[in-house]
């Protein structure tokens, strides 16, 4: 029969803890992250109207994380912007969002 002083079963109860939370947080960190690009239409806080832009959806945290491409900037060049949008969240989707894998 297979006993267990408490001192022996906290140090296992530890390490079961300790083993199952790695494997957590290593999912979580080390997993590759999904993202979209989306069509989108937002309000630009800088010149206050709608403007048509390209943002990057993540998947993990169901939100846009960033601003890909603008067309209030020269026609869809490079952002250089704070990107004020993103925390509006009043993104209007043009069309089918389409999957990119970053790594």
């Amino acid at each position: 029969m297979l006993t267990l002083t408490a001192i022996e079963a906290t140090l296992l109860g530890l390490g079961l803890v300790a083993t199952v939370a790695l494997l957590i947080i290593g999912v979580c960190f080390a997993a590759p992250r999904t993202t979209r690009l989306a069509d989108v239409s937002v309000e630009c806080p800088l010149l206050r109207r709608r403007v048509a832009a390209r943002l990057v959806w993540d998947e993990w945290a169901l939100r846009f994380v960033d601003v890909a491409r603008c067309s209030a900037l020269d026609g869809y060049s490079e952002v250089i912007c704070a990107k004020g949008c993103l925390a509006r969240g009043t993104a209007t989707p043009l069309s089918r969002p389409t999957t990119v894998a970053h790594a």
